[in-house]
């Protein structure tokens, strides 16, 4: 049995889409596993992939901050600690490169604090200033780490990545970390990629992320297509 956690916008979400998803379905249909590791939340993700019969078996959102079942049953959840959330927001907001601020439980983009706070968003004007702020923030608050993704600076709790969420998965199903294979374009895949059978999208990948991976492929179903390769030579 061989595993695929794929990224979704930019890896999986692609002019090959629906390509894709046809190989994902034999791939799944033969015994494999196929985990979508996004930086979406459920809410964002799931009009994307409800109407494709999508046959998935685990959904990583949010970075790897909740991990869903396909049942969309909840697995795993790691949240930005409640006692500061208040205290990062009010900064964010009171930051004029800053427009907007959000908390994200997992499935919602909210306004206001929640029971579960997984994710901060907040969407900025100039990059450099917004990495700036980013830098301070992580180094007051150091149970924070984010990243800045187009236009959005993302905080997360700063254990959760996509890597620690597939090793959850990992340890829950007791998969052999040899069959398991990633594949992504961002920074936020650099974590799943350090840790398992990394591949990078050949013509939109971070230099970060190619640093850390195997190999480039073109297409998740190319990827699939040399997993199951590597399966028919043992």
């Amino acid at each position: 049995m061989k595993v695929l956690a794929s990224d979704f916008d930019n890896t999986l979400f692609t002019e090959d889409y629906d390509e894709n998803i046809k190989k994902i379905n034999e791939f799944v249909n033969k015994g494999n596993i196929f985990i979508i590791a996004t930086g979406r939340n459920l809410g964002l993700l799931k009009p994307e992939i409800e109407s494709k019969n999508l046959n998935y078996d685990y959904l990583i959102c949010n970075d790897g901050g909740i991990i869903f079942d396909k049942n969309l049953n909840i697995l795993y959840r790691l949240d930005i600690e409640e006692e500061i959330i208040d205290d990062l927001v009010l900064e964010l907001k009171n930051d004029p490169n800053i427009t907007v601020a959000y908390i994200d439980d997992g499935i919602n983009h909210l306004t206001h604090k929640t029971v579960n706070n997984n994710v901060i968003n907040a969407r900025y004007i100039n990059p450099k200033q917004a990495q700036e702020t980013l830098d301070k923030l992580m180094e007051k608050y150091s149970n924070i780490q984010g990243y800045l993704s187009h236009n959005w600076i993302n905080i997360v709790n700063k254990k959760a990545n996509k890597g620690n969420a597939i090793k959850y998965l990992k340890e829950k199903l007791n998969l052999n970390k040899q069959n398991i294979y990633t594949v992504g374009d961002n920074i936020n895949d650099i974590s799943m990629n350090e840790m398992y059978n990394g591949y990078y999208m050949k013509n939109n990948s971070k230099p970060e992320l190619i640093e850390v991976s195997k190999a480039a492929v073109n297409s998740v179903k190319e990827l699939i297509n040399l997993i199951e390769a590597e399966k028919n030579d043992i």
